[in-house]
C-alpha cells in the first residue's frame, strides 16, 4: 500500500513510474509473415524458356504479317517491291575499282579515235580523271545503294598543313560540287554519259 502511494505520488509531482516491459510486448505479438522459398531454375529450363518466348513472338508476328497481306495485297505488293529494288540496288552497287577499270577502258577506247574526230567535251572529262588519279585526289564514298565518286583537294598521305586541318577539309555544303559521278546499279552513270558520243566532234561537223 505504501509503495502503490509513493509511486502514484511521484507521478503527480513529474516523476516516473517503472513497469514491467514484459507485459507491454507480450500483450499483443506482431505475426512475422513466413520468408518464401525461392526455387531454384536450372540452366536448361532457362534457355527452353527463352526460345519459347522467343518462338512465340516470332509466331504472331508472322501470323500478323500474312493476315495483313490478306487483307491489303496491293500495299504489300509495292513493299515487297520496294525492299526487293533496295536489295537489287545494294547487290550491284559498284566499287571504287570499278571506276577505275571504266577509265581505263574510256581512255582505251579514245586512243583509236583520231584528234579531228573524238569529242574534246570526252577528252578534256577524261584528262581530268587521269589527272586526279595520278594526283591521289579520287575518292569513293559507298552509301550502300549507290555511291559516289568525289574530288579531294591533297592526296591522303599528303602531310602539309591544309591537308590536315579539319577547318580547311571539304565542307559539306559545297560537297555536291566536288561530285564527279554516281554508281548505281551497276554502273558509273556520268563516265558513260560523257562516252555516249566520243567519236563525234561536234565542232568538225559545224564548219569551225
Amino acid at each position: 500500500m505504501f509503495r502503490f502511494s509513493r509511486r502514484i505520488f511521484g507521478r503527480k509531482h513529474g516523476g516516473k513510474t517503472k513497469f514491467s516491459s514484459t507485459t507491454s510486448t507480450t500483450a499483443n505479438p506482431v505475426p512475422v509473415p513466413p520468408t518464401p522459398v525461392e526455387e531454384k531454375v536450372s540452366k536448361m529450363d532457362q534457355w527452353k524458356k527463352f526460345w519459347t518466348i522467343l518462338y512465340s513472338d516470332y509466331k504472331d508476328v508472322a501470323v500478323d504479317t500474312i493476315t495483313g497481306m490478306k487483307e491489303k495485297p496491293r500495299k504489300a505488293a509495292a513493299y515487297f517491291t520496294g525492299i526487293g529494288c533496295v536489295l537489287y540496288a545494294m547487290e550491284t552497287n559498284p566499287e571504287a575499282r570499278t571506276y577505275y577499270e571504266t577509265m581505263v577502258k574510256a581512255a582505251d577506247d579514245t586512243i583509236l579515235v583520231s584528234d579531228a574526230n573524238l569529242n574534246p567535251v570526252t577528252d578534256k572529262r577524261l584528262c581530268l580523271i587521269r589527272q586526279s588519279y595520278n594526283e591521289g585526289t579520287v575518292h569513293c564514298l559507298n552509301l550502300g545503294v549507290f555511291s559516289l565518286i568525289w574530288l579531294g583537294n591533297y592526296h591522303q598521305d599528303c602531310g602539309i598543313y591544309p591537308s590536315q586541318c579539319k577547318y580547311l577539309k571539304p565542307g559539306i555544303v559545297n560537297f555536291h560540287k566536288r561530285i564527279i559521278d554516281v554508281g548505281f546499279l551497276g554502273q558509273w552513270w556520268n563516265i558513260n554519259w560523257y562516252m555516249k558520243d566520243f567519236d563525234i566532234n561536234a565542232i568538225e561537223f559545224s564548219g569551225q
